[in-house]
């Protein structure tokens, strides 16, 4: 008996998850969830007492892989000033092996999730996280932000990920398509380095 609810606990935070992701949190409805997930609502706040604790159950172990990788990434980086030589050499070692670098954890529809919450009590969070993000794109490129493309260029990102993961569900073409677009943008950002 205890395997069905485990069965039923993960076919909800999975369909969830996917709705989340398409219609965003705010649109996505625990009516749909439930059938989409071959359950009753009412059996969803049995597991789940609410929307929000829900999306809390789905995001919050994301958010902190998050919150721990970018505080190590972003202390490492301040001791090394970037050349152009370093970003095109951490470009290359970044494809190459990506599932093993410390951004492998923004290839998730869960991060995708996050950056799209428009209401929650995560929000806060959220934006802390893109705080950091934008200060960190500036330092790090040399980006004098008067006409904010520092989030211009984060808004892009966060589009291309949202993009290839809803229309790839195999993650290799998902992750092929977005190095296409990444490797784009971030040698254009660092033609820019001085």
């Amino acid at each position: 008996m205890q395997i069905k609810k485990d069965e039923v606990r993960l076919k909800i935070l999975e369909v969830a998850t996917d709705e989340f992701l398409k219609r965003g949190y705010e649109n996505a409805s625990m009516r749909m969830i439930a059938r989409k997930a071959h359950t009753t609502q009412g059996n969803i706040y049995h597991y789940f007492h609410n929307k929000e604790i829900l999306l809390e159950e789905i995001l919050l172990p994301t958010i902190e892989n998050i919150e721990y990788m970018m505080s190590k990434h972003i202390e490492n980086e301040k001791a090394n000033p970037l050349t152009k030589e370093k970003a095109l050499e951490k470009l290359k070692e970044l494809e190459n092996d990506f599932d093993s670098s410390e951004f492998s954890c923004f290839f998730d529809k869960k991060v995708v999730i996050l950056l799209k919450l428009e209401s929650s009590s995560l929000l806060e969070r959220k934006e802390k996280i893109l705080q950091s993000l934008t200060e960190h794109l500036q330092e790090y490129f040399s980006i004098n932000d008067e006409a904010h493309y520092s989030e211009i260029v984060l808004n892009m990102l966060v589009e291309c990920v949202k993009h290839v993961l809803i229309e790839h569900e195999n993650l290799d073409n998902a992750k092929a398509e977005f190095f296409k677009f990444f490797n784009l943008l971030v040698n254009g950002i660092i033609s820019q380095i001085g």
